[in-house]
């Protein structure tokens, strides 16, 4: 997983691994991290490290000196030069090292493996390949986020028009500045910033709603600054085509927002409306069902290549 999060991730995740080799439990806990140590003084650490998993099975039962002729075989395998291998793996090159890691793990409180710090905090969800690329796609997001709320630019009197260029097509949004003026204040600022340029629309219920806003696609990201709730009387979800900001509650309004596909009379007075699809509803009416975390690693069906706003 890691290896693959790393592919993904060239310029922005750096993984370290430290040894915690189970030295009272496992009887070739050390040797195992020796030969990696041993392989890595050659270039190969991942290529032994990454063998000794995929090839657990042949060696767990093994006797730890049978281990230990297993792993000169194998290092001719992987071109490596057996004699300095040898030589590092029979004079104990590395065993205060793996003393060193077990004594050092135990110190610092870790019970048990993986133990993974995620920018030096304990990764607490469970260890998966979703979560892990969830969690890097937040932490990456953190660099686009803004510190405040932007200053207000709307101009008085003016009708502003949402262009949303989907590669299907495009679908246009009047906005009502008159009734939300923040939020269409904050969607037209990022908008002109580039925020929902690339964009997933990473939520489809089908025949309901769908939603977008969010660059990290998993539903929880944020620009950074949260606005009250914008609530007028004289806007409903009693139509389709209704388009509104997602939240958590009264004053979390950020940059996902939602388009419905049906009438929904039931979120009246709970969400900020702040626009209606005047064109291309249909382009979203026609995509599959899609949920953000369960869906995350498949490339999705639709995207925001970009927002225009036109000003009249």
């Amino acid at each position: 997983m890691l290896a693959q999060l790393k592919e993904w991730h060239p310029e922005d995740l750096r993984v370290i691994l430290r040894h915690f080799p189970l030295l009272p439990i496992h009887d070739k806990a050390s040797l195992a991290g020796q030969a990696a140590e041993a392989a890595g003084a050659q270039g190969s650490f991942w290529v032994m490290h990454d063998l000794l998993f995929a090839r657990y099975g042949e060696w767990v039962s093994l006797s730890p000196e049978d281990f230990q002729e297993w792993l000169l075989n194998v290092s001719s395998d992987l071109g490596l030069d057996v004699q300095q291998f040898r030589n590092d793996l029979e004079n104990g090159r590395y065993i205060q090292t793996m003393q060193d890691a077990f004594q050092g793990a135990i110190a610092s409180g870790i019970t048990g493996t993986p133990y993974i710090l995620f920018n030096g905090f304990l990764f607490q969800l469970e260890p998966n390949l979703i979560n892990l690329e969830a969690s890097i796609r937040l932490e990456i997001l953190t660099d686009q986020q803004y510190e405040i709320y932007p200053p207000m630019s709307l101009v008085d009197g003016a009708l502003y028009i949402a262009h949303l260029h989907l590669p299907s097509g495009d679908v246009v949004i009047q906005l009502y500045p008159d009734y939300a003026p923040l939020a269409v204040n904050s969607f037209v600022f990022l908008a002109r910033e580039g925020w929902f340029d690339e964009n997933p629309i990473h939520r489809v219920l089908p025949g309901t709603l769908v939603e977008s806003g969010d660059p990290s696609a998993t539903g929880f990201g944020e620009p950074g600054y949260h606005f009250a709730t914008e609530i007028d009387d004289a806007l409903t979800f009693d139509n389709a085509g209704m388009v509104a900001l997602s939240s958590t509650g009264p004053g979390t309004n950020g940059s996902q927002f939602f388009i419905t596909l049906t009438p929904l009379p039931e979120l009246n007075n709970s969400r900020t409306i702040f626009g209606r699809v005047t064109q291309g509803l249909d382009l979203l009416k026609s995509l599959q069902g899609r949920q953000p975390i369960d869906d995350l690693l498949t490339p999705p069906e639709a995207l925001i290549i970009s927002v225009t706003i036109e000003v009249r």
